[in-house]
């Protein structure tokens, strides 16, 4: 592979420091160097390294220390680093993992071993960087024409209907500034819902990379979850005019996810239901548990979805939005997709176009 990657080595004993540079420059790496932890943060400041090679043991901060304190950075959160040690049992390494360290390398070893580790590492991170550009990519694609054609429509609602009243009030009627009233808060409650699901969307992103907040957010659940779910699903059903299609078999069970999330997790996958299937058809809402997991079923008669489309649900995806008129910009299953996951469950949908979808949701139950 090319070279030219900066690499620092943060080591406390000189002579391993100084063969371990000897040996990455003969290979036409940039090496910067560092003697213990606190001046190896600074550096990797400085320096923005491609990768990170690092002693655990060390005096005044350790190996684990400065870890923490590279992945807590934004500009290091992702920089691979490898642990440079004599200490490998099984605890140290998933401390280290934990951590999130990349590698290991255990003292002594041999140039190859270091060159190899230190290649793969730096080959992994590239694929890493290249295919997260290519998925930015794809959601700058995907979301402008969506966003702008979704947000554009109500923007100009608003703007001109309450321009023509403030123009033309004193020669308006009571009745016909009501119905304007109507026609910008309409617009305006349309644009509400693509700000909530987009920020909702970035809100789930950004909570996917603060650890600590995921982490205690497990520990929240939901124990009214029947209620919940008979709230949400009445209310989308009479905004949609079909409050005598949703149909509820539901049993109790308590969930490990904060109530907040819980009702945007419904919310999304019964609007998705009740958005791509007609009127007067059944939408079923199931819960149960199976084993450690609660379980819920949405069951629409809808228009469904092909194999291809299942396999391409991502932000700002649209499918069949000429259903319905509909003018979404495809968070919704994706949405759900988030949720569960980063609260450690799943999803799983069988759809075929024309015979409707079956969503079917597992969530852990709380303890």
């Amino acid at each position: 592979m090319s070279k030219g990657y900066k690499i620092l080595i943060i080591e406390d004993n000189n002579d391993v420091r100084e063969n371990i540079a000897e040996i990455l420059e003969s290979e036409d790496y940039e090496v910067f160097v560092a003697e213990n932890g606190k001046l190896g943060l600074d550096e990797a400041g400085k320096t923005q390294p491609d990768l990170i090679l690092c002693d655990v043991m060390m005096p005044a901060m350790d190996g684990y220390e400065v870890l923490k304190s590279i992945r807590e950075r934004v500009a290091t959160s992702t920089t691979p680093f490898i642990f440079l040690t004599a200490k490998n049992t099984r605890e140290d390494l998933r401390k280290g993992m934990q951590l999130g360290a990349d590698d290991y390398i255990s003292k002594p070893f041999t140039i190859d071993e270091l060159l190899e580790s230190v290649e793969t590492r730096l080959k992994k991170h590239e694929e890493f960087k290249q295919k997260s550009e290519q998925k930015l990519n794809e959601l700058t694609q995907n979301m402008g024409v969506p966003i702008t054609n979704v947000i554009n429509e109500p923007m100009k609602a608003i703007i001109g209907f309450s321009k023509m009243i403030m123009m033309e009030h004193n020669n308006m009627e009571k009745s016909e500034i009501a119905e304007f009233m109507s026609l910008v808060y309409t617009a305006g409650m349309k644009l509400s819902k693509v700000v909530r699901k987009t920020m909702l969307y970035y809100k789930m992103e950004a909570l996917a990379h603060n650890t600590e907040e995921l982490e205690n957010l497990r520990k929240e659940s939901t124990v009214n979850t029947k209620a919940l779910i008979e709230d949400v699903c009445r209310e989308l059903a009479n905004d949609l005019g079909r409050i005598d299609d949703i149909v509820f078999l539901l049993e109790n069970p308590a969930i490990q996810l904060p109530s907040e999330y819980f009702i945007d997790f419904v919310k999304e996958i019964a609007e998705n239901a009740l958005l791509y299937s007609p009127k007067r058809t059944k939408v079923k809402v199931i819960t149960g548990m199976d084993a450690d997991k609660a379980v819920i079923t949405v069951i629409d008669e809808g228009i469904g979805m092909t194999s291809e489309q299942l396999g391409a649900i991502g932000a700002f995806r649209q499918f069949n939005k000429e259903f319905n008129n509909q003018e979404g910009l495809g968070l919704g299953l994706t949405i759900a997709h988030r949720i569960a996951k980063l609260f450690q469950g799943s999803i799983t949908i069988n759809s075929n176009p024309g015979s409707g979808t079956i969503i079917k949701i597992f969530l852990p139950l709380s303890h």
